[in-house]
């Protein structure tokens, strides 16, 4: 039986910190299922500005082989006391550390104690070390990691979830050992749901719209500057100029950045076809990936993006920005990887959206049958 303790600053159900709380999950369930893992989580009741509603301090079952202990946030977004306290413990009780978190606390003190106790380490950096998130992040990061990560570097093994991530830790510690292993997705979720008509994807959401509907664009993400949708907005509106009465949905909770964006909206004239509809969950998620003519998101930065393979594996094309790992798409003909530029989106979307749909729909699911989670799973469990 091979123990794995993974050291999170948070955790399932703490949905709120978007795409990388499901990566964790999803990728520790379907671990767990084979014969010889058990494993369990130390992380934190932590739900940014308030905390979960789930038992704290005490190992709790998820599944057979998966266990959690919500340790008590001590200070919000910042610490948690118990955690640090019970991390020799957790630790000292399993054969591999699987720390997933760069610029958490927890994460130089579970490095520590790996190394006191000789456990194998793996890191996963989830996208904090992207060159944008670094330039436009807090100035101490490059010193956290000078004196907390590097003197660790030798004795750990980095998880990369794609090349370009793992090109992004090496220009930062050259002489690192990585695996990459991508995110992955529940391939049948996606590829099994119904596609509405465009009237009834937009009856869905309440958008008033005329009978000669054009194309209906989609993205999805939290609204914050990282994912580029000021970019987005303002190609999409050299789009309407082929396609009029065309429109573009906008899903996912609102970081900030909302009003700006619809500011921008306004200011182009297209608040009667931008909309904003909200945090996307479950079957109305998958339906709104598979029902539209496209899927384009400028972000300006992404380790991996699970939206992406989403769409992907609903059957809509993409346009994804050079600052994400998607440039297979244009090898595989179900999209474009083009640089984070409003022409340049402008057109590679005006540009998938004259191919024919059908044959787009059959490109894009093919692609995306790879990441299923219990292939995923496999290819983890391989290198521990």
């Amino acid at each position: 039986m091979i123990k794995i303790n993974i050291v999170i600053p948070s955790f399932y159900p703490a949905v709120i910190y978007g795409g990388p709380i499901f990566s964790s999950l999803y990728m520790s369930l379907e671990l767990s299922k084979l014969p010889d893992i058990y494993i369990h989580v130390s992380t934190i009741n932590s739900n940014m500005n308030s905390k979960l509603n789930v038992v704290t301090n005490v190992k709790t079952r998820m599944s057979n082989s998966l266990f959690v202990t919500y340790y008590n946030e001590t200070i919000t977004n910042s610490l948690s006391l118990p955690l640090l306290l019970n991390l020799y413990k957790d630790i000292y009780e399993s054969d591999i550390v699987h720390i997933q978190s760069v610029f958490s606390i927890s994460t130089p003190v579970a490095l520590l104690i790996s190394r006191i106790l000789n456990k194998k380490v793996f890191l996963s950096s989830r996208g904090q070390l992207g060159r944008w998130c670094l330039n436009n992040g807090s100035r101490y990061k490059k010193l956290w990691l000078k004196l907390l990560v590097r003197p660790f570097v030798k004795s750990l093994e980095w998880h990369a979830t794609s090349n370009q991530e793992k090109e992004e830790i090496l220009d930062i510690f050259p002489d690192s050992k990585i695996v990459v292993i991508p995110n992955g997705i529940y391939l049948d979720k996606f590829t099994t749901n119904s596609i509405l008509s465009k009237v009834e994807l937009l009856k869905k959401f309440s958008i008033p719209f005329n009978l000669n509907i054009g194309k209906i664009i989609i993205s999805m993400g939290r609204l914050q500057e990282k994912k580029g949708f000021d970019v987005l907005i303002r190609s999409f509106k050299g789009v309407l100029d082929r396609y009029p009465n065309s429109y573009l949905l906008i899903a996912g909770p609102d970081e900030g950045e909302k009003n700006k964006l619809i500011k921008i909206s306004n200011e182009l004239n297209l608040s009667s076809n931008v909309y904003f509809v909200g945090n996307i969950e479950n079957q109305d998620k998958s339906e709104f990936f598979a029902s539209a003519d496209l899927f384009a998101l400028s972000s300006h930065n992404e380790n991996f993006g699970n939206v992406y393979i989403e769409s992907l594996a609903s059957g809509t094309p993409i346009i994804a920005s050079k600052n994400t790992p998607w440039k297979d798409v244009e090898r595989f003909n179900c999209g474009r990887h083009v640089e984070v530029d409003v022409i340049q989106f402008r057109e590679a979307m005006l540009d998938i959206l004259s191919k024919d749909r059908s044959l787009m729909r059959e490109r894009s699911v093919k692609y995306a049958i790879g990441y299923d989670w219990t292939v995923v799973a496999k290819k983890f469990h391989d290198i521990l």
